[in-house]
């Protein structure tokens, strides 16, 4: 169970933009604790149409470029089931190379590659308004439902794999959900507080117009130490220390912006004219668990950078200018969901503009609060009886007009840009 839950995880998340992602391709040990990855080729046709859809949904956050190859070399996930308190989980990835090309999606006059399939389904339907809410309303819905099943199969994976285990005491079948639960969150604090992420080789290139620019990054780790600075498994609730340690290694990170010089042959890194030559970083977080500090900061961020060098030659700039002018979008921006968008300045009204901000982050990933239906709802309902009382109440008898408070309600809802 444990191997089908974590092979749907990957497969609507990992497998949406990767080809040919299935059980056969996969080298799922999981009973080892080991999910590895390998020589994986990136969907541009997914990618693209998803940067699409984002654009027609908020043009003003369009991509201004569009994938036209990339594949990663590795990817691999060490979860220790039997060890969970004790080992870390480490994500490590290697090789992804990636190149875009500049793109205006905003230009595109033919929908993204789903919404080709459903309008060709539409149309069969008979291609009405009514048919083609209806089908986004059940697609939302089936979205809704996969991903919380997927979420209640590892959830259930999980929990029977981790056996309730923590720090070598076994937790009854028969005690309480109360008790059951307080250990799955310690569980997942722990893992989360320990969890590794090394990353290496990866390149982001663009092509286009003559132009060969990019990132490179050598490696990226991130792990958790302890008070001395040395990578290891903390269990704070055992040491009882209040803080939290992190520590950061990025090596070979630069930008380069050159000429375009395929046909001749350069490919090497190396002989790119970067802008930020490859450096490498360190730096080292602490995290109080303290809610208010006063003797010391809740948050402290040690960085070291040995070097820093940037060179800009005028070819590079005349090239960035090209390039800047090339993903500058065509069309005229709007606002981002405007009947959201607060009608008074920022200045003064800082609470309505980071409202508005948190709402468009929920629309663009799809997730809206339950409580934002509920407070519609019950606007939407009073709207209702006000509006009708005070759309008929001469015509009827048995409708009393409103008064002045009921009135200054109704445009008050009128006049809500929030309701949408």
């Amino acid at each position: 169970m444990a191997k089908k839950a974590i092979l749907d995880v990957l497969e609507n998340t990992i497998g949406r933009y990767v080809k040919n992602l299935d059980a056969e391709s996969l080298n799922l040990a999981i009973w080892s604790g080991k999910i590895e990855l390998q020589n994986l080729q990136l969907d541009t046709l997914s990618i693209n149409a998803e940067l699409a859809e984002r654009a027609h949904d908020a043009p003003n956050l369009a991509s201004p470029f569009r994938v036209i190859d990339g594949h990663f070399e590795k990817l691999q996930l060490d979860v220790p089931w039997a060890k969970l308190g004790s080992k870390p989980v480490i994500f490590r990835a290697k090789g992804l190379q990636v190149w875009v090309e500049p793109h205006d999606f905003l230009m595109d006059e033919v929908a993204p590659k789903k919404d080709q399939t459903r309008s060709a389904k539409r149309e069969n339907k008979g291609n009405t308004s009514k048919s083609i809410v209806d089908q986004d309303r059940l697609d939302s819905i089936v979205r809704a439902d996969t991903a919380r099943k997927s979420a209640l199969a590892v959830r259930k994976a999980w929990e029977e794999k981790a056996e309730y285990t923590l720090m070598g005491e076994q937790i009854d079948q028969d005690s309480s959900s109360e008790q059951k639960s307080s250990f799955l969150s310690r569980l997942v604090r722990r893992i989360i507080e320990n969890l590794q992420l090394e990353i290496e080789d990866v390149h982001l290139a663009v092509k286009g117009c003559d132009i060969a620019a990019g990132v490179v990054l050598k490696s990226l780790r991130l792990s958790t130490t302890d008070n001395d600075g040395n990578v290891k498994f903390v269990d704070r609730q055992a040491t009882h220390d209040a803080f939290l340690h992190k520590e950061l290694l990025i090596s070979g990170f630069g930008i380069y912006l050159q000429e375009d010089m395929t046909s001749e042959g350069t490919t090497n890194l190396e002989d790119n004219q970067y802008v930020l030559s490859p450096l490498s970083f360190e730096a080292k977080f602490r995290e109080s668990d303290v809610a208010k500090c006063i003797e010391y900061p809740k948050y402290l961020i040690h960085s070291k950078l040995q070097s820093l060098s940037i060179k800009l030659s005028r070819t590079q700039l005349e090239l960035s200018h090209r390039l800047a002018s090339v993903v500058t979008p065509s069309t005229k921006i709007r606002p981002l969901f405007p009947e959201y968008r607060p009608l008074v300045p920022v200045s003064e009204n800082a609470q309505e503009w980071w409202n508005y901000a948190f709402r468009c982050v929920g629309r663009l990933n799809r997730r809206r609060s339950w409580m934002e239906f509920y407070l519609a709802f019950q606007k939407r309902k009073k709207y209702l009886q006000l509006y009708k009382r005070h759309a008929y109440s001469e015509e009827t008898s048995w409708l009393n007009g409103l008064n002045e408070f009921e009135l200054s309600d109704l445009r008050r809802i009128e006049g809500d840009r929030s309701v949408g």
